[in-house]
């Protein structure tokens, strides 16, 4: 938490979720930083980056003792993960509303902007979007018969 001095918002072990990613011995993790409520990081230089997030896996995951990590890449994305804001789950609804009025009941909205940014929203977005397809497609099936 940003209480306890950690900027770093989140951290993946790619190499436990997709094996081969990492050498025999290694293990291959992908760190998130930054966030809406902290635009400074993207006036960090590569090094300032890997130290600070270094330095939070200490902190939260690693022993103080633990070898150096080794820097295979660093990516900065200013606008990276989507923000929803307070009244966007309103303006979608309104959206869908306005669409079924318009006679758009066969176009859905699906995608990480609907659902939420996480992997488990995501999928969770993707079943929701499938049964309402579905339910388009059981509905045009219907008509014909």
């Amino acid at each position: 938490p940003r209480s306890q001095g950690i900027t770093t918002l989140g951290t993946i072990y790619s190499s436990v979720l997709f094996e081969g990613r990492a050498p025999e011995g290694w293990v291959m993790i992908l760190n998130y930083i930054g966030g809406v409520t902290n635009p400074g990081v993207l006036k960090q230089t590569e090094d300032e980056l890997v130290a600070q997030v270094d330095k939070d896996i200490r902190t939260m995951l690693i022993k103080d003792d633990a070898p150096p990590a080794k820097k295979l890449g660093v990516r900065v994305w200013p606008r990276a993960i989507p923000q929803i804001n307070i009244g966007h789950l309103d303006r979608l609804d309104t959206a869908r509303k306005e669409m079924d009025a318009a006679g758009l009941d066969g176009v859905l909205l699906a995608g990480n902007y609907v659902a939420g940014v996480a992997i488990g929203k995501c999928v969770d977005g993707a079943y929701a979007a499938a049964d309402g397809l579905e339910k388009v497609l059981s509905k045009k099936t219907a008509a014909k018969h």
